[in-house]
């Protein structure tokens, strides 16, 4: 059945049916990864997809001669999303022609600055969230509706507008125990971090819960992962990581109860301060410090990946990984595959793995690993770094 997916996507390429109007009504089935790339210099994008278990990968989907691209899925769906100055939404439908459009629509607002959309959020077939970072509400949509009839309303987040700023800069979201949590890194006027924010809001209704009613001020929940960047859930909780700056500000990985929103804040910038290498001069700029990228969970293991930089280099990443239910327990996670490389995307796939890719123009890999950290299989081989990855599990 695996084989039988890539079979079926390789065909499609050579008839150049994905996003036209080819008429091949080739089906897939099987658990399929799906790979947004972009080129090393920014000049260009596609999708390469291929199935879970074998190294054959098929490339040049969805080419763009534009690289701020992203992508997410639900159930059967593909969406393809265009972000800054882009604003576009192209969605494929898996279980009728997988590589075929089904729709593609605008989302940018007349007279208005670009809505770069970071993230699709669907949660029921007629019903989805768009989450942008350039403006200051969330759009509540029906994926299943023509595109005049697409946006049913918005979710203001206003509130949080850094002082000085325009946007509360929406960075992330997860759905968890019926709620949308939504990160908001809150940048300044001079796209300094403030106090980032994870906001909740009701599934059912629309509206921002409350996270403490004994407080005046801000609904959500303050969080110490400045400079926000990702969120991922499990049963229990919320996990939040942020970078912070450029400089020394290392960011953090918190966690948030889904039973009464408490933060436990499970990394800072003294937890791994061996790995800061800062001179005795003045000049700053040699200074090299860690910053909390990325957070995956893979079972009953977390994986945090941490990016040692100089102000705006990243010189190379570093994973460590803990277990959930101790999680002052760190341990590297150091295959030799790894070693001294930039790490990219960090996702948990099937089967209780890691993907990893590596950031590197000219062996943009991923690794995939079990979750001891040790490496299963031969590595995938793409010719572009891969910046997004989802998968999608399509039956008969």
């Amino acid at each position: 059945m695996k084989k039988l997916a890539l079979t079926a996507l390789s065909t499609a390429l050579l008839t150049g049916c994905f996003g036209d109007d080819s008429s091949n009504s080739s089906s897939v089935s099987g658990h399929t990864f799906i790979a947004q790339m972009r080129a090393a210099d920014y000049s260009s994008s596609e999708i390469a997809v291929g199935t879970v278990g074998e190294t054959e990968i098929v490339e040049n989907y969805a080419n763009k001669d534009a690289s701020d691209y992203t992508i997410d899925v639900y159930e059967q769906y593909l969406y393809h999303i265009g972000k800054f100055n882009i604003d576009t939404l192209t969605r494929y439908d898996a279980a009728a022609e997988f590589l075929q459009a089904d729709y593609t629509y605008s989302l940018t607002e007349p007279e208005s600055s670009s809505s770069n959309t970071y993230q699709f959020v669907q949660v029921a077939e007629d019903k989805a969230y768009v989450i942008r970072y350039g403006k200051s509400s969330i759009l509540v949509v029906d994926p299943s509706a023509d595109e005049e009839n697409f946006v049913l309303g918005e979710i203001g987040l206003a509130a949080y507008v850094a002082e000085g700023a325009t946007y509360p800069r929406m960075s992330a979201a997860v759905v968890a125990d019926d709620k949308l949590f939504v990160g908001l890194q809150r940048l300044d006027a001079d796209y300094q971090p403030t106090q980032s924010y994870v906001a909740v809001i009701d599934i059912e209704s629309d509206n921002e819960i409350d996270t403490n009613t004994n407080e005046t001020g801000l609904k959500g929940i303050p969080v110490n992962a400045d400079n926000l960047f990702k969120l991922v859930a499990d049963d229990d909780y919320v996990y939040v990581s942020g970078r912070g700056d450029y400089s020394n500000n290392s960011g953090a990985l918190d966690r948030i109860s889904l039973d009464d929103y408490a933060v436990t804040n499970l990394v800072n910038g003294t937890t791994f301060s061996d790995l800061n290498d800062i001179s005795d001069d003045e000049d700053t700029s040699n200074d090299t410090y860690y910053h909390v990228m990325s957070i995956a969970l893979v079972d009953d293991t977390g994986f945090i990946k941490l990016n040692l930089e100089q102000g705006y280099t990243n010189l190379r990443s570093i994973l460590y990984s803990f277990p959930l239910d101790d999680v002052a327990s760190f341990t590297a996670v150091n295959p030799d595959v790894l070693k001294d490389e930039k790490i990219g995307i960090l996702k948990s796939g099937p089967d209780n793995t890691l993907w990893v890719g590596i950031d590197n123009a000219e062996a943009p890999d991923i690794v995939v690993l079990n979750e001891e950290g040790e490496v299963q299989g031969e590595a995938l081989k793409f010719s572009m770094p891969v910046i997004d990855l989802e998968f999608m599990e399509i039956r008969d």
